[in-house]
């Protein structure tokens, strides 16, 4: 016996609940994308950033003054 043939007044109850439980794990794929995105796009930025400095150039050292002879 299913469960339709013994409960046929929660049909509409049953496929309201999978309704609603397809929903939810859509939304919740859907956050997963939009963090994985948003981390994925942060971390390039910083990439980004940090591989656009440059080392600084050492100073010139300073002249030194001859000594006399």
């Amino acid at each position: 016996m299913e469960f339709k043939d013994a409960y046929p007044d929660y049909v509409a109850i049953e496929e309201h609940i999978k309704r609603a439980r397809l929903e939810r794990s859509l939304a919740l794929a859907q956050l997963i994308a939009d963090v994985t995105d948003s981390a994925w796009k942060g971390l390039r930025t910083i990439v980004t950033a940090i591989g656009g400095l440059r080392p600084a150039k050492p100073a010139k050292p300073a002249a030194l003054p001859c000594p006399s002879r």
